[in-house]
């Protein structure tokens, strides 16, 4: 992969990581307030703070016994936090990724923001992340926030031009002690003298959350992990963690999509390092590519194996099961056209017996299937089901208008419905219309935002035009029911959504990322991670 589409792809990326640790949960609470309640966090990275362009902001919405509502919600931004003292600038891209979690086990959720295009000193693009922290009965507060990048306290790696630091985020209780832990990629680190290698850098939970100690720094070659550093790699550029073992600690999926596999550029793997009691190890460490190790399909160029990453139970085994995207896979005759694999889980691990393979049912060249992922129990039958998000799907002459496929959940794994599987806004009862380019699944995020026995799911649409401002963005929210999800109550936000903080602005991209954090269930992991270009 070219540097010059590495960076135009991160520009234009929405990803989103969101965990729940089942076997031994570091979280009873599911939500900023601690009213039980899943809250929504919208990344809006190209909104303009004030007279700043791209400083990039977050739109927070907390949920009711009714859903999702206005009131209480919040809207964030690098001026809103002390622990940076350069406040919101230029091409900041605050909220790019998002990311839920206990980092300090007071039992209220806390939000990471990533800033990929932050400048550290004088290097440009080096990048951060903030947490902003959430407090039982009063939800996300400034006080306390942190700011971390490399060369921060403790931090393994030096501050470096366009190293793009939180271009992905996860977190999982990797060491099981309680606390969430942080794991940071940075894509376009350079490996000296290999250029946009990337690196992962973990940061371990505490009572005062994340600290310097005991930071992780992980590449190809490195801390016994497998495989040699190469160009344009970008290993790190998709996480996700979830506990594939069931043995209390969580494990961190690290997407290699720009691997190069027996001169196949860009076929794409993806990498396991499992949790202990002393943190990640790469102690019984797996790499995954296509068409290897009874893995379906083959590896061809420019696949991009692991462009997003999703875990959930798709076969209610109580271990975590892994979805694989890889939209550029091309599929028949139809370039782009896009597929998911699926891995479950098991006491030894990820395994590739019974893996899965999915395409869409109505392929099309450059739809992109598996472009986005999340995983939710939407008809609460005990399995996960998996939303597909193909954000470049055509409704007939609709062009790029996009649209979600749920695949749900059974013993015998992922299977396909009559009904209630594909979604668009042109679908009957759903608010608004489809537009051309609108990319509608751009995004996606499963939470329990009204506290029912079933999950909801949150779909980004950034490129949704609102009046006359152009790519202004919004999100689409279905709840679901015993059926699955259903159009009854939809919601549509945006930020000229009566009370809602902020005002819809052309190009802001509201809904380029998303992150929720579902209710607590043994022995499972729910992440989301979305990538695009």
């Amino acid at each position: 992969m070219s540097e010059q589409r590495a960076l135009t792809r991160i520009l234009s990326t929405g990803l989103v990581a969101l965990l729940l640790i089942g076997a031994v949960a570091f979280s009873s609470q599911a939500d900023f307030d601690g009213d039980g309640y899943a809250d929504l966090a919208i990344g809006v990275s190209l909104e303009d703070v004030r007279s700043t362009v791209d400083a990039g902001a977050v739109n927070v919405l907390y949920g009711t016994s009714n859903g999702l509502r206005a009131t209480g919600d919040q809207i964030w931004d690098q001026d809103d936090l002390s622990a940076d003292a350069g406040g919101a600038e230029t091409q900041d891209y605050f909220g790019q990724q998002v990311a839920v979690g206990d980092l300090n086990g007071d039992g209220a959720a806390d939000l990471v923001v990533g800033t990929p295009g932050e400048d550290i000193g004088t290097a440009t693009n080096a990048g951060a992340v903030h947490i902003i922290y959430g407090e039982m009965s009063g939800g996300l507060k400034a006080a306390g926030d942190q700011f971390w990048h490399q060369g921060s306290p403790g931090v393994k790696g030096a501050v470096e031009n366009h190293d793009f630091f939180g271009q992905a985020l996860a977190i999982g209780d990797f060491n099981g002690d309680g606390y969430g832990d942080l794991a940071i990629g940075a894509p376009l680190e350079n490996i000296e003298p290999v250029n946009n290698a990337g690196v992962v850098n973990v940061l371990y939970g505490s009572p005062a959350g994340p600290t310097g100690v005991g930071d992780q720094l992980w590449y190809e070659g490195h801390n016994g992990l497998s495989g040699t550093p190469e160009t344009d790699d970008q290993f790190g550029n998709a996480l996700v963690a979830g506990d594939f073992d069931a043995d209390g600690y969580a494990d961190l999926a690290i997407s290699i999509f720009g691997e190069d596999l027996g001169g196949v550029n860009n076929a794409g793997r993806v990498v396991i390092l499992y949790g202990s009691s002393s943190g990640l190890t790469a102690v019984d460490s797996q790499a995954w590519v296509q068409g290897l190790n009874g893995i379906k399909n083959g590896y061809e160029k420019d696949d991009y194996f692991g462009w997003s990453l999703a875990t959930g139970d798709f076969n209610g085994d109580h271990f975590a099961d892994l979805a694989i995207g890889v939209p550029d896979e091309k599929w028949a005759a139809d370039d782009n056209a896009g597929m998911v694999h699926v891995l479950f889980g098991s006491s030894q691990g990820l395994t590739s017996t019974g893996n899965e393979a999915w395409t869409d049912s109505g392929l099309e060249m450059g739809d992109r299937y598996g472009s986005a992922l999340a995983a939710g129990d939407f008809n609460g039958d005990g399995f996960d089901e998996l939303a597909v998000g193909i954000p470049y799907e055509d409704l007939v002459d609709i062009v790029d208008s996009g649209a979600v496929e749920i695949l749900y959940g059974a013993s015998g794994g992922l299977h396909r419905r009559v009904a209630h599987d594909f979604w668009h806004q042109d679908r009957s009862g759903i608010l608004d219309r489809s537009e051309a380019e609108d990319r509608f699944g751009f995004a996606l995020a499963a939470g329990n935002f009204d506290d029912d026995e079933y999950m909801d799911l949150a779909i980004g649409i950034p490129y949704e035009d609102i009046g006359s401002k152009a790519d202004a963005g919004a999100v689409q929210i279905l709840y679901g029911s015993r059926h699955g999800l259903a159009a009854g109550d939809n919601q549509f936000w945006h930020q000229d959504s009566p009370h809602i903080e902020g005002a819809a602005e052309t190009t802001d991209e509201f809904g380029r990322s998303l992150a929720a954090i579902p209710l607590l269930r043994p022995k499972l992991a729910l992440p989301l991670m979305l990538l695009d270009h």
